[in-house]
């Protein structure tokens, strides 16, 4: 079945008082306007066949906080800002100013995803939301909207997570990142300091720093800040100079709560102020004047209900596999992995049907691989599903989508990424010596094509409809992504869409596939993009992929991160903490939407071609022990040239439950 997409509501939902609620109801009731008047909005229009703007969505959002005639602020992946007047009974949409995204089918304008919410907890008027790069405060509870400049040392590419308001000046505002530490502005944009530079233990290396998953000041001293980190970490509060910080050691660290709100509260206006903490398992009061922490009776509201919960399809649960290429998806090769598989309790195969070159692999019925000359027999499909299927092994259809050098050189390089100023295809040369005589050349290895191009959707959507309706069980998306070397500066996005990004790209690219797409999909990312929130460099963003995708596949190849991150520990046992971390992480941020099933290193590079066979056996066992001590379901072994030389034992025991 198609796969629904809920009214998927995060972050913290912001309970106000009903101070000023008379003048507040009558703003309620003035006309909102869904839409900024942009020039983004003048290029979706073009796209809707009627040009009117589709009425608010109506219904209410299922993970409210009620309290009799309280103001209850929250964000919604689908439909932006929305704020209740009346305990959450009814809702209305303001997001006139904020950003919006252009995605496939391009038929209407929808509020690009916004990462965090803030309230002032002294003026229930004020209300500041983030974007992944963007910061934007509204002084009417989100009628009209501005745009807060962002400027170093707080930069434009960072991932904004979390954010929170001053109750003592109107012009500070802090925010905290995924990956860069948190910053304040006391301007209102005009300039940005950096207060996580004096918080040293948040670094982890390799320019790298520990996600900030939620920020706020304190109401009782202006200059008193808190944060707390992401994925089950701490919860500090700054010195009154900020130089310093204190642990205020959150018992929620235990079970690794993930911390999703903190807001400053107190029951009547002579009482005590108390720091609420929001997890996903519930809520927690801290008592500064006591040094006490509490567990609150109040029980986290489900993010979405039930019904409307985007679930992955089961028949991906617990797939435990191997790569093989298309090379050695037939005859005796076959096989041979076959075998492998069912001698140590395995049940899955990811297979080459396109590969790194855009070649397609199998008999396929369509014409455009043909006509462009881009098919290289290599299996025949029905007799590879046969044979898998009769040995109960689930069949993975692995499809390199953007890198394609079939497609990158058909029509004139009509859909190839092209260089800037110039109508010549975009090129990433690398510097090869000929070891006999010294030569040097210059030689393509990666040939991109243009993600932003519907051509190139529709292209890889159809092999994708052709393999389905041909009986595989999964189709894997490897590729989906924009380029990560070479001159990208020099990059010309010619299908680029006016205010489309890349992470929109994606996600159309996605969306086409959801509308015909019933198996399962996967989707493969780097271990980065799965262990921090970073949509913003190559476009993959977990937290949007998670909407359409059943799987997602990090590869957290311990000798692909750089070496100084987690350098502090042993080099075996710090693979077993990167599969484990790492799938933790990714599970916490794809929540329920998709399933978490890694790609383990079965191959040796650099300095690991060293290792003697029981350092190497170590090395992928504690791969292996880390994922599953994780909220996994499945692994898959990838060696490029299909040697698991590294299995030197039976693998079941990872397998079972």
């Amino acid at each position: 079945m198609t796969r629904r997409y809920s009214l998927l509501f995060i972050s913290a939902v912001i309970l106000l008082s009903s101070l000023g609620m008379a003048a507040l109801l009558q703003a309620q009731e003035e006309e909102t306007n869904l839409y900024s008047d942009t020039d983004l909005y003048s290029e979706i229009e073009k796209f809707i066949p009627d040009k009117q703007a589709a009425a608010a969505p109506q219904g209410q959002p299922d993970n409210t906080e009620a309290a009799r005639e309280d103001i209850i602020y929250t964000i919604s992946n689908q439909r932006g800002f929305l704020v209740s007047f009346d305990s959450g009974k009814s809702w209305s949409e303001r997001n006139q100013g904020l950003p919006l995204r252009l995605i496939y089918p391009f038929d209407s304008a929808r509020v690009r995803m916004l990462t965090s919410l803030a309230a002032d907890p002294v003026n229930i008027n004020r209300v500041v939301v983030t974007t992944a790069g963007g910061l934007f405060l509204s002084e009417d509870n989100g009628l009209s909207w501005q745009q807060i400049p962002i400027g170093k040392p707080l930069r434009k590419n960072y991932y904004l997570t979390s954010s929170a308001l001053s109750p003592y000046n109107r012009e500070t505002i802090l925010v905290g990142t995924s990956f860069n530490g948190f910053f304040q502005t006391r301007n209102l944009g005009k300039s940005w300091e950096d207060p996580s530079e004096n918080a040293p233990f948040l670094y982890r290396g390799a320019g790298f720093y520990e996600e900030i998953a939620a920020v706020t000041y304190s109401p009782v001293n202006p200059q008193t800040m808190v944060f707390a980190c992401g994925f089950g970490g701490d919860i500090y509060i700054s010195s009154d100079d900020q130089k310093s910080w204190q642990n205020l050691n959150f018992p929620g660290v235990l079970n690794k709560e993930i911390v999703q709100s903190l807001n400053y509260k107190r029951p009547e206006p002579e009482a005590e102020w108390f720091l609420e903490t929001r997890t996903d398992s519930g809520f927690w009061n801290y008592y500064p004047g006591r040094n006490k922490w509490r567990k609150s009776g109040r029980s986290a509201a489900a993010a979405v209900q039930e019904r409307d919960l985007v679930k992955p399809n089961p028949d991906a649960l617990k797939k435990f596999g191997i790569y093989i290429s298309s090379y050695n998806a037939r005859g005796e090769q076959l096989d041979k992995h076959i075998n492998f598989l069912k001698a140590h309790g395995l049940n899955s195969m990811v297979v080459d049907f396109k590969e790194d070159f855009g070649w397609v692999t199998y008999n396929t019925r369509l014409d455009l691989p043909k006509k462009i000359g881009a098919v290289s027999l290599r299996i025949n499909l029905e007799e590879l599903l046969e044979k898998a299927h009769a040995n109960n092994i689930y069949v993975i259809a692995r499809l390199v989508v953007f890198k394609d050098r079939q497609l990158f050189n058909y029509d004139n390089h009509k859909y190839a990424l092209k260089k800037r100023n110039s109508n010549e295809p975009w090129r990433y040369l690398v510097e090869v010596e000929n070891e006999e005589t010294g030569e040097t050349t210059h030689v393509q290895r990666e040939y991109w094509v243009d993600p932003f191009s519907p051509f190139v959707w529709e292209y890889n959507t159809a092999i994708a409809r052709e393999l389905q309706e041909r009986g595989v069980d999964e189709i894997q998306f490897d590729y989906i992504r924009f380029p990560s070397d070479g001159p990208l500066s020099a990059i010309d996005y010619t299908y680029q869409r006016q205010g489309m990004t890349k992470i929109d790209a994606l996600e159309s690219f996605l969306a086409l596939n959801r509308e015909t797409i019933h198996i399962p999909i996967s989707t493969d990312l780097y271990g980065f993009n799965s262990w921090h929130r970073m949509g913003r460099w190559i476009g993959q963003s977990i937290e949007l992929l998670a909407d359409y995708v059943d799987v997602i596949c990090p590869m957290f190849y311990p000798s692909h991160f750089p070496i100084d991150f987690i350098a502090e520990i042993d080099y075996l046992e710090r693979a077993k903490i990167i599969y484990n971390q790492g799938t933790f992480r990714a599970a916490s941020i794809a929540g329920e939407r998709a399933i978490i099933r890694p790609y383990i290193q079965a191959f040796l590079i650099g300095r690991e071609l060293e290792m003697s066979t029981l350092e190497y056996s170590t090395y992928l066992k504690q791969q292996l022990i880390g994922t599953k001590s994780a909220p996994s379901s499945g692994f898959t072994l990838w060696n490029a040239s299909n040697r698991y030389y590294m299995v030197r034992e039976s693998l079941e025991p990872f397998v079972a439950n």
